[in-house]
């Protein structure tokens, strides 16, 4: 079963950034989700990064590149697995983003939707 999560980099250069860094994962398949148009708005803007995973090691592997992504770079993100949001920081990644690997690995297992929202900071 395949595993989808979504990140939410701070800015337009971070995504294009992240996007490039995590896309070249097997089994790992990185897509920008673009925001609705404003109304006389010039151009898109992106929303999030959807991460859809293979089952397995292609998770394991987006999760890490993801946390050798954040300690590279003075930002925080956002993550949402399921039905859970995380907030990740280069101060807090390694611990919420083994968080972000059980909840996902909940949800390959097919255990439904993990409850609640984490406010990681």
């Amino acid at each position: 079963m395949a595993v989808e999560f979504r990140v939410f980099p701070g800015g337009g250069s971070q995504m294009d950034s992240l996007r490039d860094w995590m896309g070249g994962h097997p089994g790992v398949e990185v897509t920008v989700v673009e925001r609705p148009p404003e109304p006389n708005s010039q151009g898109t803007v992106w929303d999030f990064l959807a991460v859809v995973c293979a089952a397995g090691g292609p998770l394991v592997a987006a999760v890490q590149a993801l946390h050798l992504w954040i300690g590279a770079q003075t930002t925080d993100i956002e993550l949402e697995v399921g039905d859970r949001r995380f907030k990740v920081t280069g101060r807090n990644a390694e611990a919420v983003l083994r968080e972000v690997i059980e909840t996902a690995r909940q949800l390959e297992a097919g255990q439904g939707e993990a409850g609640g929202t984490d406010e990681s900071a």
